[in-house]
């Protein structure tokens, strides 16, 4: 990337805004190297890293780490051996370890809750920090938060404090003997006890001195008073100030044992605070991204090299944020590019937003490539090797440099450097020159860039540039719109459509002098007069269409979500049917269930009841299976008329939770993106997006496509061409005794082995293994949950070591 790019585009000032959204001095060291990449993997997982943030903040929790101080210093010195900490420091390591455990613990995903993982990549962050919690624990209690160290942080401080306490209440007592006395000679000049030089003195009238015998350890500033220390309280204080000694010593080896325990855990405290700067880092994106209104930018795999730059309602955040303070609204601009249409030229008015165009489209492009959302509506946008932009007037007498020169000098540089996918944004291209030459150079850069698979956008006035975009394929047009009534800008840009530059009529509107704008267009050629009147024209002819265009879509809209409450109303309708079906057949099966059970409680042979028992709920196992399988059947055949569904882009206000099937297209409400059904359960919906696979709970998706399903396929897959049918005496297949579920989810495990029990139940089986590997433990766990209160399980126990080990879990099932 060009650093003069940078500086244009102003991307550094940019980096000062969300720096004031850091909250620890370890974010705002991220926050200072922020670069562009050009990785696209990069840039998705940096983004899908400030969505996650977003998301999170958008929960309502904030996450706010405004008191940690800056370990740094404390993390530099355990790096120097027989270096201390000092308590402060001490303290700064503490807090760091407490706030990245917190962290740790918030953004920990429980596979056993169930629940959706929103935040996957941050997780990945918060995953490795150490867990230094035992440390931690052993070592707050022995420094208290003001930076004192306690008197249990070792037996010898304990006794040596012990000690100083004795020896300072004995002391007392002894100056306060001493105080009575001298008040009774009328020497003591104040009756109380203070400290001199770190002893114990009492205040002495100077004119009495001789009244108390003692050494002199100074006078008050006035010369009247002498602090004096008595000679019977010599010894003691002496004392006093050995004990003062012992305590520092043992107080310096209490720090020196936590600092030594601390530099064990350097790595991880180093891990620690790089973690916590990662979090920081992403929620001050997530921050930034919510004041702005943000979005996160489309980078599809291939990091978008088809070329697509597509911007809608987009906006300048600095000029955004510039025009807030002053009570104004900014105008968002809307454009876009392709593989096929490279080139744009936008001609219009001066001071009609031409520069702020480029300025947006540019730093637009540097934020998706940092990993920061975009202030627009929607953003599609390539993975440019190189921004360029030659804005603003560079011209510098020092360096010998004229406006025209200093243009041409940064053409040439663009032009060696140039590394397509690159976007390239000119302003006033060609500019500084006799117009037909500035023109025809202007015409033959564009030409050049465009050649070479830039992404080019130049601004201009000349009419050669604007003629060039017109009869050329892959340029196109654009203007920004200047109102010819109130003679001032609109600041819309228009695509499509040459704008002229209006440089009369706005002389005219700045009060220059009548005989000067008339004259001026007096001269102006019959042909370029020609060349204004028919863009004015063609201005007018695009206001109709998109008047029109408006009309029709808001009829299309109207026709659509009419479609829409139809196509619900069915849905609903059928899926209340399905509902009242199963609820039918499960009647019935309750039914047969209380019925077999009144008729086996009448047999009185205890043998025999027990296998009319068993033989009840078998037949009670195989009628639930039928039960869900019908009403499976039935949901597939309910299918609308085997036509596509596309309702929610329609009307997504109308839509609720839905029943979905694989290869639907869906929304993901809390992503705001499309996604595909991988796999569908009775409470969680496995879906794709993108390359990201997860699950998600139905009532946070939405449908927008139902996939296509032909009457043979869905005849298929019911298997029922009218109606269901419920048969109880199916061939059952073989089935092991066997059941490996590792490398499976807990859900996908719960699910399978507790199939795998009714068909063995079934089958006569007596004796089960079920193979879920050692690992972490989590299958193993989930497993014993679900043999703990089976009905088929007598009991279960780990597997001997010649079958598996604590790798495997032996069933025996109930007779």
């Amino acid at each position: 990337m060009q650093r003069q790019a940078f500086d244009t585009l102003e991307f550094a000032q940019l980096k000062a805004v969300l720096q004031q959204r850091i909250r620890t001095p370890l974010g705002v060291v991220l926050a200072e190297a922020l670069q562009i990449s050009t990785d696209a993997a990069e840039i998705l997982r940096e983004l899908r890293r400030t969505s996650e943030g977003v998301t999170y903040l958008r929960e309502g929790t904030a996450l706010d780490l405004t008191d940690l101080p800056d370990p740094r210093q404390a993390l530099g010195k355990l790096g120097i051996a027989d270096v201390n900490l000092e308590p402060v420091e001490i303290l700064n390591v503490f807090r760091l370890i407490s706030i990245a455990l917190g962290l740790r613990e918030t953004f920990r995903y429980d596979e056993r809750t169930g629940g959706a993982d929103l935040y996957p990549l941050i997780r990945a962050i918060t995953d490795r920090i150490p867990n230094l919690r035992s440390v931690y624990q052993r070592l707050r209690t022995r420094i208290s938060p003001t930076g004192e160290i306690e008197d249990f942080a070792s037996p010898e401080l304990r006794e040596v404090r012990y000690q100083l306490s004795r020896t300072r209440e004995t002391l007392h007592r002894k100056l306060e003997t001493i105080l009575k006395k001298a008040d009774e000679s009328h020497a003591l000049r104040d009756d109380f006890v203070t400290i001199r030089n770190e002893r114990f003195v009492i205040p002495i009238r100077n004119d009495n001195r001789g009244a108390v015998q003692g050494v002199v350890h100074g006078m008050s500033s006035s010369g009247q008073t002498a602090f004096v220390e008595p000679l019977e309280t010599i010894e003691m204080n002496n004392d006093l100030v050995r004990l003062r000694e012992v305590e520092q010593t043992e107080i310096i080896k209490v720090l020196f044992q936590i600092t030594e325990e601390l530099r064990a855990e350097r790595e991880s405290l180093e891990a620690m605070a790089e973690a916590v700067a990662q979090v920081d880092f992403i929620a001050a994106k997530a921050r930034l991204a919510l004041d702005q209104k943000a979005v996160e930018p489309t980078i599809n795999h291939s990091g978008n090299r088809a070329g697509r730059l597509h911007l809608k309602d987009a906006r300048h955040p600095l000029l955004e944020a510039n025009l807030k303070a002053q009570g104004l609204p900014i105008v968002p601009l809307s454009l876009e590019l392709d593989a096929a249409h490279r080139v744009m030229v936008i001609s219009g008015p001066n001071a009609g937003g031409k520069t702020v165009v480029l300025k947006t489209v540019g730093l637009l492009a540097l934020m998706a490539q940092a990993g920061l959302h975009v202030p627009a509506a929607e953003a599609d946008l390539p993975v440019f090797n190189q921004v360029h932009a030659d804005i603003g007037d560079h011209q510098s007498i020092a360096a010998n440099l004229s406006t025209f020169t200093a243009h041409l000098q940064n053409i040439r540089n663009i032009s060696e450097e140039l590394d397509a996918p690159a976007l390239i944004l000119l302003d006033e291209v060609g500019t500084g020159t006799d117009p037909e030459e500035g023109s025809a150079l202007g015409v033959a850069m564009v030409d050049y860039f465009n050649e070479r698979g830039a992404h080019v956008i130049v601004t201009t006035h000349y009419s050669g540039l604007k003629v060039y975009a017109t009869t050329t394929p892959g340029v196109l047009n654009a203007s920004v719109e200047f109102d010819e009534k109130t003679l001032k800008p609109t600041y819309h840009l228009l695509t499509g459509l040459a704008g002229s530059s209006s440089g009369i009529e706005i002389a005219r509107r700045f009060g220059l002098p009548k005989a000067i704008t008339d004259k001026a267009a007096e001269r102006v050629k019959t042909a370029s007069a020609d060349a204004t009147e028919f863009l004015r024209k063609l201005k007018e002819q695009h206001d109709q269409q998109r008047q029109v265009g408006a009309a029709l879509e808001e009829e299309r809209a109207a026709v659509a979500q009419k479609y829409a409450r139809l196509e619900l109303d069915f849905l609903k309708r059928e899926r209340e049917r399905a509902q009242e079906f199963k609820a039918e057949l499960q009647k019935v099966v309750a039914e047969f269930s209380a019925k077999a059970e009144q008729l086996a409680a009448k047999i009185e042979d205890e043998s025999q009841a027990r296998k009319v028992r068993r033989e009840i709920e078998r037949r009670t196992v195989e009628m639930k299976a039928a039960v869900t399988t019908a009403a499976r059947q039935l949901k597939v055949e309910a299918g609308p008329n085997a036509e596509t569904v596309a309702v929610a882009e329609a009307a997504p206000a109308l839509i609720e939770t839905l029943d979905f099937h694989i290869g639907d297209r869906v929304k993901v409400l809390s992503l705001g993106q499309d996604a595909v059904v991988e796999a569908v359960s009775d409470d969680v919906v496995s879906v794709q997006v993108g390359a990201l696979r997860f699950r998600e709970q139905p009532e946070n998706l939405r449908l927008i496509e139902r996939k296509q399903q032909s009457k043979a396929a869905k005849a298929s897959a019911s298997g029922l061409p009218k109606g269901v049918s419920v048969s109880l005496n199916e061939q059952r297949a073989e089935v092991r005794s066997e059941l490996n579920i590792i490398g499976k989810t807990v859900n996908e495990a719960t699910d399978e082995a507790d199939k795998f029990l009714d068909a063995a139940y079934l089958n006569n089986h007596e004796r089960l293994r079920i193979v879920h590997g050692s690992g972490m433990g989590i299958l193993k766990r989930a497993i014993a949950d679900l043999l703990s209160d089976h009905p088929h399980v007598a009991k279960f126990y780990p597997a001997p070591p010649n079958e598996g080990g604590g790798g495997a879990t032996v069933v025996e099932l109930k007779k």
